[in-house]
């Protein structure tokens, strides 16, 4: 019988690619099976009934090009521009924000400190995800950046919005360039009230009821016509039973001073931050300026004061030539003004409701408009 001989170092080679090959198997079997635990940990079973569209994670790499494309970010997590098609429809810009792990690690050790059993703890998590991927994906409002579906198969979901191409509003307003943005009194108030009915909507949407928890220009989202879209939930927050939540991440100069003596958020902190932003978009000040020594909300409510208004500290580039109009716009500013003060009022029931600051905003425009807002703002 005829023996075929193979030569050791033969032997050795195929052996070794046998294991290589075994453990490139082993390998994808490990990470599938690590994408479906994630997948169902994260409430894939029940976000993919409602109609989310539900990414993998290989196809967020091909959308954003190996996430090659960074266009802003924050504590949260960053933010990369992709491009997508769906159903053969014609391709469109997303924004897949992508959050940092350690947010969530901090978020899973608080919860992990409660007496719970850990079982109990992470159906609550999951819950608590799909309930707020579920309020995002089913708010339709015009000045809400829209979600248009996630991915569930990291440890940290990420998540694919439309895509808003100004930029923010901290952008328009105070970024670089040795020309910034002109912006009329109308659109300035375009912008607000806009952003306003956003949070309005959120303040009372149903049932589910939340809190922004992170109200700032930067994420005041605008489009090519300026319009605004609010934007980044990553400290929003459901409202049930409570009227109030706990542990919001947002930044320290908009966050209400009541929510860190009391440690309860409310619809009530919104307004306050709403409050920095009028302040912003009548000054076109930071909400802190001259390098950070100096506090907006502190100084212009001294300013109204002693002076009776806060004249002093207005943008001078909304003012026209014609005086008339100068005059009427004066007026219009002095209102928004004394409305932003009372969003920052230390007692929350003297602040008006986000409802309200929409109504007021609206008799501002009107007054702007000479009683007809026919022209262009």
């Amino acid at each position: 019988m005829l023996s075929v001989y193979f030569p050791p170092y033969a032997i050795a080679a195929v052996a070794t690619i046998v294991a290589v090959v075994l453990a490139w198997l082993a390998i994808i079997l490990f990470i599938r099976r690590m994408h479906r635990k994630r997948f169902h940990k994260n409430g894939g079973d029940i976000l993919k009934g409602m109609g989310i569209i539900i990414f993998t994670e290989a196809e967020l790499r091909t959308i954003t090009k190996n996430y090659s494309k960074r266009i802003g970010g924050g504590f949260f997590g960053d933010v990369f521009m992709g491009t997508q098609t769906i159903n053969g429809a014609q391709a469109q810009e997303v924004a897949v924000k992508r959050t940092v792990e350690k947010k969530l690690a901090r978020d899973r050790q608080k919860m992990l400190r409660q007496e719970e059993p850990q079982h109990e703890q992470e159906e609550f998590w999951k819950d608590g995800f799909v309930k707020e991927i579920t309020f995002q994906f089913q708010i339709r409002h015009p000045n809400v950046v829209r979600l248009i579906g996630c991915c569930l198969e990291t440890e940290v979901p990420k998540l694919v919005f439309e895509f808003v191409r100004k930029g923010s509003l901290h952008d328009v307003l105070h970024g670089g360039g040795d020309k910034p943005c002109a912006l009329s009194l109308l659109k300035r108030l375009d912008i607000a009230i806009g952003s306003a009915e956003a949070l309005s909507h959120m303040h009372s949407h149903g049932e589910c009821k939340h809190v922004h928890g992170d109200v700032k220009p930067a994420n005041i989202l605008l489009d090519d016509e300026l319009k605004p879209k609010v934007s980044d939930f990553g400290s929003s927050k459901l409202l049930s039973v409570s009227t109030y939540v706990k542990d919001v991440a947002a930044d320290g100069a908009y966050t209400d001073p009541v929510y860190y003596k009391t440690g309860r958020f409310t619809v009530k902190s919104d307004v306050y931050s709403f409050g920095v932003v009028l302040l912003e978009l009548i000054t076109r000040k930071t909400a802190k300026y001259d390098n950070g020594v100096k506090i907006l909300p502190l100084d212009f409510v001294k300013c109204c004061r002693n002076e009776g208004n806060g004249r002093t500290m207005y943008d001078r580039d909304i003012f026209s030539g014609d005086v008339a109009q100068s005059e009427s716009y004066m007026e219009c500013l002095d209102r928004i003004g004394a409305l932003a003060v009372r969003c920052l009022k230390e007692d929350v029931d003297e602040r008006p409701t986000m409802a309200q600051v929409v109504e007021e905003l609206k008799e501002v425009k009107g007054l702007a408009c000479g009683g007809s807002c026919s022209e262009a703002s």
